[in-house]
């Protein structure tokens, strides 16, 4: 009796929790229902009324997440919210009115920008300073990755072999980017153009008779060659695009009998008092040994310029090489011709064949943002074959001795230039940013590039201030009756206040910031531009020592010279978008803080 009494209790116990369970769950459903009730009522409160013509899609719009039909999250430019700030139909038929034929990819960039930089959340216009990579690129370099093992190099084991097939697949994609043949030219791999440049200085064949001759307008990394002419030639001379067409035969006659370098002629000076006599012995045993040098090697100069210039855009004649090689400034010369081509490549076409430059510096992330730290020297065979190279690293000899000076190096050479592990992983996903760019073909990003920058310096050059005065000054050759062919994508320049005084770019750039528009501000690593533009010259620059700390500090002008200016770069992912954004922000910030 008293199990039975006991089993009863336990399950009167048993409906009693599963009563209370029941109702807690009906309680629990029901203040959801009435809570979603109370909270949707609140949200039609707080929508704006409408009468019952008015259309509602507002309201649909505005609970929609922010992407495309394909589902990918639009950039900042494109959300209709954002949008809505700036965008004027009008001028964007006016744009597309002028550039339809060159703009957009055949109306792909749409598409393209929504899928590619769905996280660009920033308006952006410095492809110049670094090109923005796109999302498939860095998908399929992490896929790969993910899905291969790559060993280091010079091993035969099958990580390293896939690595090697891998590499020389890269040399040869890269040889077919400038029309090059791989029996003429090899491509090195190094950290970026200023290391390729780097090593065409220290390895050059200077004589006591070579000279280093470079284009004014030329980046600091170019200049910075002066170095090895002055320690190992017979010093360097910076001479104008028009003193390059010019083809004065007398002028560049005087140039390369420039003497001794600067550096050594003023130690020349500063020695010690000796006898005439001895002065008199020195100079016959030097002319003695440079007689004896001359019979007994050729004399080689080099030329070196950019294809396009990293200030403000201009291009400059690729047929200077041919000039330099074919039919010299001055007739038995030989000349090497050293071409810059960071800036031109990425949105142009090189081809070697009609212009044989002996060398050409390159970055690759400067063309396709991914990888950073990687950049190419392609050299002719027949040039670097009389370079002397000095040090020599892991994995470019073939045999080496311990104890004597005895060493094998390698007669490769994109193998004798390498020194060290290559960053093999970067090179390995590098083709994927080639792919990319070859899907839209350079002749269309060419187009696309100057239909955006030719219509933003064309706006730029209309603005007035209200008392009809310019607004600002731009450099370059967007003013050229060819500018099509002899202007990159960079919009340089500087802003004048209503007064016509300049106004400082460094506030210029902040204004731009706090709007969320990537652009930059100084010299750009170029004084012959400056030099060019402001007037900067070695006066100006000894005033300037002792107070410039760098690129970024607070020193922004000199004897109220102007030491840089604005730089709008654009890329191949650049969009309409960016430019109307752009022009919004100058008029409605920068022109109405100081229109008043």
């Amino acid at each position: 009796m008293k199990s039975k009494s006991n089993q009863k209790k336990n399950n009167q116990q048993k409906y009693i929790v599963f009563f209370v369970t029941i109702s807690f769950c009906i309680f629990g459903v029901y203040s959801q229902i009435f809570d979603t009730a109370v909270r949707e009522n609140k949200h039609q409160q707080d929508l704006p009324q409408t009468n019952a013509n008015q259309k509602t899609i507002n309201i649909e719009t505005s609970t929609k997440p922010k992407t495309n039909a394909n589902g990918h999250k639009l950039p900042w430019l494109f959300q209709q919210d954002k949008k809505k700030e700036y965008h004027s139909p009008e001028l964007k038929s006016d744009f597309l009115d002028q550039y339809q034929n060159d703009y957009g990819y055949d109306g792909e960039i749409g598409s393209l920008v929504s899928k590619e930089l769905s996280r660009l959340e920033e308006c952006y216009l410095d492809y110049t300073g670094a090109s923005l990579y796109a999302q498939s690129v860095i998908d399929q370099s992490f896929e790969d990755l993910a899905s291969n093992v790559y060993g280091n190099a010079h091993s035969r084991s099958p990580a390293s072999l896939r690595t090697e097939r891998e590499i020389s697949q890269l040399r040869r994609r890269i040889l077919k980017l400038v029309n090059a043949d791989k029996n003429e030219y090899s491509v090195i791999f190094t950290s970026g153009t200023t290391q390729s440049v780097k090593k065409v200085g220290e390895s050059f064949p200077w004589s006591k008779e070579s000279k280093f001759v470079y284009l004014k307008r030329s980046h600091n990394s170019v200049v910075g060659i002066r170095e090895y002419a002055k320690l190992f030639g017979n010093g360097f001379s910076a001479i104008s695009e028009e003193q390059i067409n010019g083809n004065d035969q007398q002028d560049w006659a005087d140039l390369l009998n420039y003497g001794q370098a600067e550096e050594n002629e003023a130690n020349e000076q500063t020695q010690a008092q000796e006898t005439q006599e001895q002065e008199q012995e020195q100079e016959q045993e030097q002319e003695q040994e440079q007689e004896q040098e001359q019979e007994e090697e050729e004399i080689y100069h080099l030329f070196a310029y950019p294809a396009e210039s990293n200030f403000d855009g201009s291009k400059f004649d690729l047929d200077w090489i041919n000039k330099f090689k074919k039919n010299p400034p001055v007739k038995g010369t030989n000349w090497m011709v050293l071409l810059d081509a960071a800036a031109y490549l990425p949105t142009n076409k090189l081809d070697l064949k009609k212009y044989p430059a002996d060398f050409v510096a390159l970055s690759l992330y400067k063309m396709f943002g991914y990888p950073t730290g990687l950049g190419v020297l392609i050299a002719r065979n027949d040039a670097i074959a009389k370079f002397n190279k000095r040090y020599w690293g892991g994995g470019t000899i073939i045999l080496a001795s311990d104890e004597s000076d005895f060493c094998l190096r390698h007669p490769k050479p994109s193998t004798k230039f390498e020194d060290g592990t290559l960053p093999f992983l970067d090179i390995i996903t590098a083709k994927y940013g080639l792919q990319f760019l070859n899907s839209l073909g350079v002749e269309r990003i060419t187009s696309h590039v100057y239909s955006l920058g030719k219509f933003l310096s064309d706006r730029l050059n209309t603005l007035r201030w209200k008392n009809g005065e310019r607004v600002v000054s731009i450099y370059g050759k967007w003013d050229h009756p060819d500018s099509r062919h002899v202007q990159g994508g960079i919009v340089s320049f500087n802003i004048f206040d209503p007064n016509g005084n300049f106004i400082d770019y460094s506030v210029v750039s902040s204004i731009f910031s706090e709007e969320g528009i990537q652009i930059r501000s100084g010299c750009h690593c170029n004084p012959g531009s400056c030099s060019r533009y402001f007037g900067i010259n070695e006066d100006d620059r000894i005033t300037l020592m002792g107070k410039k700390t760098g690129c970024g500090d607070d020193i922004y002008q000199v004897n109220h010279k102007w030491l840089g200016a604005i730089r709008a770069s654009l890329g191949y992912l650049s969009t309409f978008e960016d430019v109307e954004y752009f022009l919004h922000v100058f008029k409605n910030k920068i022109m109405a803080k100081y229109d008043s």
